[in-house]
């Protein structure tokens, strides 16, 4: 089966651009999300979360950022991340990481979401867990591996 796969290269790229191109500065009320996998438990929804590293000055990092932080920003993204999960009854996972090339490059912080209820003063709960980079990639590529035999 895993001939009927590829690995993904530069031609690969996210329709990010192409949306935010065709909506012409509207407010979009769709999401974009990274991927979605069937595994033999069931679907995972994966969302990464870059952690941009302007915000290292101010102590934010991979380790220690959560949606609840800056969720009244996100919102919808969450909500409906949340929403999909539970139609297609997926894990969603929530992945902090940061660029290559910097103090924090091997901070990986994987969320499991639990619930959203964007009533709560901490709307997001999740349980997480620690990860360098190369223990990352160990994760995501066994969980990978398990969508060749769906």
């Amino acid at each position: 089966m895993s001939s009927e796969s590829k690995p993904l290269g530069s031609e690969d790229k996210s329709g990010a651009e192409f949306v935010r191109e065709m909506l012409k500065g509207d407010n979009t009320f769709g999401i974009n999300f990274d991927r979605i996998q069937w595994t033999e438990n069931g679907y995972v929804i994966i969302e990464f979360l870059f952690c941009d590293p302007k915000q290292f000055d101010r102590g934010i990092t991979p380790y220690n950022s959560h949606p609840n932080k800056y969720f009244f920003k996100n919102s919808q993204k969450f909500i409906q991340l949340w929403r999909l999960a539970n139609i297609i009854n997926a894990k969603l996972y929530l992945v902090n990481y940061t660029e290559k090339g910097n103090d924090f490059e091997d901070e990986i912080l994987l969320m499991e979401v639990r619930t959203i209820n964007k009533d709560q003063s901490e709307p997001v709960k999740t349980t997480y867990e620690y990860f360098t980079r190369n223990e990352f990639s160990d994760w995501f590529r066994e969980l990978n591996a398990k969508g060749n035999h769906a």
